[in-house]
């Protein structure tokens, strides 16, 4: 893509996190922003039914690994992957807290391994998942408290 520029953090999870609210608010749910001031979510969100759940939301422009690190263990928290492409339309990936702790220690597995099989040593990384493993939980909103 010709033109195309390098679009900040702070833009793509700008855009990930009021693209995700815009997302729960048509569904239904109330959702209030932490504007950072919350250590572990970025949404405080309230189902319909009046269950309170927290999400953490992750942002990419581009097509790229998606970063994440495990959590203490929280009940009603979820992930919300957001795909906010300049030029194109938006795509979510929503996993449970569970779910997202398993693919990133299948992740760092799977790199262990293939730098093992390499002859190399698996240094201490970045953890998360590969854009095509979030695949499978596309859309998938009705994980969400109702």
């Amino acid at each position: 893509m010709k033109g195309l520029q390098r679009r900040s953090v702070h833009q793509t999870q700008w855009a990930a996190q009021f693209a995700v609210a815009s997302e729960l608010c048509k569904r239904g749910h109330e959702v209030a922003l932490t504007m950072g001031n919350h250590p572990s979510v970025d949404l405080m969100v309230f189902s319909p039914s009046g269950i309170q759940f927290g999400v953490d939301v992750k942002g990419l422009y581009t097509r790229n690994f998606w970063t994440v690190k495990s959590k203490p263990l929280r009940d009603n928290l979820y992930y919300v992957l957001a795909f906010v492409p300049t030029a194109a339309a938006n795509r979510y990936f929503i996993l449970s807290q569970a779910e997202a702790d398993e693919e990133i220690v299948a992740d760092t597995e799977y790199r262990r391994q293939r730098a093992e099989n390499e002859g190399r040593i698996a240094g201490e990384g970045w953890t998360g998942l590969a854009f095509a493993t979030a695949e499978k939980y596309r859309d998938a909103w009705g994980k969400l408290p109702a």
